[in-house]
């Protein structure tokens, strides 16, 4: 399973919850089973993320081109924020659906909720722990597989409720027992989930990586020999891996080129402990600065 790529992760999974969108929603016609029918529009909800996911990452391997310079990589990012985003809003669905529930509970043949509620939670468990591999075996999290991994679990989280639920109405009759468990993965899903929401928004805004300190970093340059100053100084990401940074550094006039380019190779350096592997520096004097040439 580590030898799949991510695109042959994604198609598995997408195949496997097609599956389990069309069993539930046929068994819950069958049985008028309102649970059925909600986990499975939430599945096919799931089935959109990931072919979303699916597309983002073909196009994320895409080399530059003259239009587009940079490449696709920002599509990993946009792809997670759309993702996470739907997710978010579905989680606030079923949360108001299991209020509802809980204040007027409704009947529906147990025993259909039982088989195919645990058949959705085993389907949706192993297209997870697929895509888990890649979660749980990488330094850097590529935010698109990560949203599509918590869409399944999401998923599974709230099929096993739906099965428990069902045994638990099945024995006792008690059909509140059902919205309780899908609150409480619900909650649990929103926590994860937020933040993934948070980091691929500040990318795709050009925000500066939560773990990029702008001053800390000019303190560290500015020891630099040679260098008298530092301005006008930009860092984003425009995926998980990727960190870009743009500075312009205030030298002697009478500042050698092949002690420029040993400056630049000592910032490179600083700048690469923090994981930041794009770098560009303009060497200026205090004559030449780029803010007082018109």
């Amino acid at each position: 399973m580590r030898n799949l790529t991510n695109t042959k992760r994604l198609l598995i999974a997408i195949v496997l919850n097609v599956v389990i969108v069309i069993l539930q929603l046929f068994f819950g016609i069958v049985s008028h089973s309102i649970a059925l029918i909600t986990d499975a529009v939430h599945n096919f909800q799931d089935v959109l993320s990931l072919i979303i996911a699916f597309v983002a990452v073909l196009w994320s391997n895409k080399k530059p081109t003259k239009k587009m310079t940079y490449g696709y990589l920002r599509a990993e990012a946009l792809a997670g924020f759309i993702n996470s985003g739907f997710l978010v809003g579905a989680i606030f669905l079923v949360i108001l659906t299991s209020i509802e529930r809980l204040i007027t509970p409704e009947e529906v043949k147990s025993i259909y909720v039982i088989i195919f509620g645990f058949i959705a939670f085993f389907i949706n468990s192993f297209s997870a722990v697929i895509l888990g591999f890649h979660h749980h075996h990488h330094h850097h999290h590529d935010l698109n597989i990560t949203a599509a991994y918590l869409h399944l679990i999401s998923d599974a989280g709230i099929s096993l409720a739906v099965a428990l639920g069902g045994i638990a109405m099945y024995y006792t009759g008690i059909y509140w027992i059902d919205p309780v468990l899908s609150l409480l993965f619900s909650l649990y899903i929103l926590k994860e989930t937020l933040p993934i929401l948070k980091k691929s928004y500040n990318i795709l805004m050009e925000g500066v990586p939560p773990d990029i300190d702008i001053e800390l970093l000019k303190t560290e340059i500015k020891k630099v020999p040679s260098i008298k100053d530092i301005h006008d100084i930009h860092v984003w990401a425009l995926s998980s891996k990727d960190i870009y940074f743009t500075g312009h550094i205030i030298l002697n006039p009478d500042t050698k080129l092949e002690e420029i380019e040993q400056i630049i190779l000592d910032i490179s350096k600083i700048l690469k402990s923090k994981g930041i592997k794009h770098i560009t520096i303009q060497p200026e004097t205090e004559n030449f600065r780029c803010e007082n040439v018109h």
